[in-house]
């Protein structure tokens, strides 16, 4: 697919780890988007490396039209606000770099499905899952906002969830490490990890990594993920 642009102001783009650059979009291509810098320098970026922000705004070109909704997976309006959702937007946070801060956006607001990662970055398992989680994320959350994931940590300590994080650059929030072991987190979680949770706005379980005291694992849920935010 090519998508060629007129006239685009330059804008300033950021990429998963946090690193800002100003230019022009030109064009977008197979994946990669074409820039042209202030200096007049011309660049290729594969859209996936771009932050979450500029990659919905790349599919906005796309589709810019807001008469002609395609259904949930368009999703961009605030939704009403529940206990849970209203809890985690006051406890989370996101990579900055290769820092922590608190999450300045999400899709929490217009999501009509909330995932939580239960994960630690000592647990080989987890280790091999996070990778396809997070290119399951890259692929899917730019053309459908109707869901987020949230990274519950079980790592020892707040440093060991940060390298965590940006050692396999998960572009999601995390619950703030003080407030992972809190009841309204902690409460779905299973016996072991690495574990998938779907649930709804208000907190009722849609899938989960463990079904009726037997594990399935994380893929399958991934897996529900992906049918429920395409339906």
């Amino acid at each position: 697919m090519l998508l060629a642009f007129n006239l685009l102001e330059a804008r300033t783009w950021t990429d998963y780890r946090g690193r800002e650059f100003d230019a022009e979009l030109l064009k977008v291509k197979d994946g990669y988007a074409s820039f042209r810098k202030l200096d007049n320098s011309r660049s290729i970026f594969p859209i996936s490396e771009l932050s979450v922000e500029d990659q919905k705004y790349i599919a906005s070109l796309d589709n810019p039209s807001p008469s002609t909704p395609k259904g949930p997976t368009s999703a961009t309006s605030t939704q009403r606000t529940t206990k849970l959702t209203a809890w985690l937007e006051k406890n989370l946070v996101a990579l900055d770099g290769k820092r922590l801060r608190t999450a300045k956006q999400t899709s929490i607001p217009q999501a009509d499905y909330i995932t939580f990662y239960y994960s630690a970055s000592w647990c080989p398992p987890c280790r091999k899952f996070t990778p396809k989680l997070v290119n399951f994320y890259k692929k899917h959350q730019p053309k459908h906002s109707n869901f987020e994931i949230v990274f519950v940590s079980s790592d020892r300590d707040q440093r060991s969830q940060e390298k965590y994080m940006a050692d396999y650059k998960m572009p999601w929030p995390a619950v703030k490490f003080d407030q992972s072991k809190q009841n309204i987190v902690s409460r779905y979680s299973g016996r072991g990890i690495p574990c998938l949770v779907i649930l709804d706005r208000n907190g009722k379980v849609i899938e989960h990594s463990y079904v009726n005291g037997n594990y399935v694992g994380p893929v399958s849920v991934m897996n529900k993920l992906e049918r429920l935010i395409r339906d």
